[in-house]
């Protein structure tokens, strides 16, 4: 797994033992969406796995990242490679709910909150009703799931803007009901 653009172009990422990473297909498709909100974004990047969507957000010019993840082991390297002692790297280690809590309570705010939950795990309730505090005016919620897998719910205030399906992967674009975000077909 290797980053795909950026300034850490092609710099490899471990993933942790029994990931289910999300593919380059995807990744590619992900930043493709989201190309025009990316540069000085804040980005959230819930069960970071190996950090590749917050790192690539990174390498591609958002502001800052904040990877959560409970068994960051292999986070912790990537991150320790690609941007030691940064201020635009924060890594929360701890599950994802507790996290949500938390960047609430200090008043962070994202203009992309991207949550990819372990096979056969929803989106945890909480991190589902905390989405519309997370996100900046003009942000984005983005799920991935299995495409066996259901339709995440939508948090309240927010609809589902788009749809895309990669091989096993989707993605699932929610966005405030009555945001500008550029719903692409």
């Amino acid at each position: 797994m290797r980053i795909s653009a950026g300034v850490w172009k092609g710099r490899r990422l471990e993933a942790p033992a029994g990931a289910r990473p999300t593919s380059s297909r995807a990744r590619e498709a992900l930043f493709d969406i989201l190309r025009e909100t990316v540069p000085g974004a804040r980005v959230l990047d819930l069960y970071a796995g190996s950090g590749a969507v917050g790192l690539e957000a990174v390498s591609r010019g958002a502001s800052r990242s904040v990877l959560v993840e409970r068994e960051s082991a292999a986070l912790d390297r990537n991150v320790e490679r690609l941007a030691p002692e940064s201020d635009f790297v924060e890594v929360l280690r701890g599950d994802a709910a507790a996290a949500t809590r938390h960047l609430l309570a200090r008043g962070d705010r994202f203009e992309i909150v991207f949550a990819d939950p372990p096979y056969s795990g929803p989106v945890d309730d909480a991190v589902v009703r905390a989405a519309p505090d997370l996100i900046a005016e003009g942000g984005v919620f983005v799920v991935q799931r299995d495409a066996a897998e259901r339709v995440p719910p939508e948090p309240e205030g927010m609809t589902l803007a788009l749809r895309r399906g990669y091989g096993r992967n989707v993605l699932y674009f929610f966005a405030r009901v009555q945001s500008r975000f550029p719903a692409r077909d």
